[in-house]
C-alpha cells in the first residue's frame, strides 16, 4: 500500500467505514511509515478538536431576519407577476403587429401600371409601322412629310 491510499483510508477510518482487511494494512503500513503516522496524528488533532465542540445555534435575531425577509418577498410577489404577465402581453403585441403589418403588406391591392404607347400596341397586336407603309407609298416627298406628321399625332392620340 502506497502513502496516497493510505491517506484516503485514513480519512475513511474516522468515520468507521473502513473494512477489516484494509484496516490491518492500513495499521501495517502506519508502524513502517513515519509521514504517514505524523499525518495520522495531525489528523486526530484535529478530529478532537471537532469532536468537542458545541452546535453554536443561530446568531442573534435570525428568525426576525428570516421574517422579514419572507415579508418583503410576499410584497414583491405581485408586482413580479405583472411584470411577467405586462413580458408576455409586449410579446403578443409586438407578434401581431408584425402579422398585421405582413398582412396589409401581402394584400395590399396593386396599383394599374399605365402603358406606353408601343406596349399598347403591342398588347393590341397592331403594328405600329401599318400606318406609316401607306405614307411611305406616296409619290412626292411633300406629301410624305405631311402624311408622316399627320400619322404621328394620330398615334399620339391613341
Amino acid at each position: 500500500m502506497d502513502c496516497k491510499q493510505t491517506e484516503r483510508l485514513l480519512l475513511r477510518s474516522f468515520d468507521g467505514t473502513v473494512e477489516d482487511g484494509s484496516r490491518a494494512a492500513l495499521e501495517e503500513h502506519l508502524a513502517a511509515c513515519p509521514g504517514c503516522r505524523a499525518k495520522a496524528s495531525q489528523y486526530g488533532l484535529i478530529r478532537d478538536v471537532f469532536k468537542g465542540s458545541t452546535d453554536p445555534g443561530p446568531l442573534p435575531y435570525f428568525r426576525e431576519r428570516v421574517l422579514a425577509k419572507l415579508r418583503e418577498q410576499e410584497r414583491v410577489a405581485p408586482v413580479r407577476a405583472w411584470l411577467r404577465w405586462a413580458h408576455a402581453a409586449a410579446a403578443f403585441s409586438l407578434a401581431v403587429l408584425i402579422l398585421f403589418g405582413a398582412g396589409v403588406l401581402l394584400f395590399k391591392p396593386q396599383e394599374p401600371v399605365e402603358l406606353s404607347q408601343l406596349e399598347t400596341l403591342f398588347y393590341r397586336n397592331e403594328n405600329p409601322l401599318s400606318d406609316a407603309a401607306g405614307v411611305l407609298d406616296q409619290k412626292g416627298a411633300e406629301d410624305k412629310g405631311m402624311m408622316l406628321i399627320y400619322a404621328s399625332a394620330d398615334l399620339s392620340r391613341r
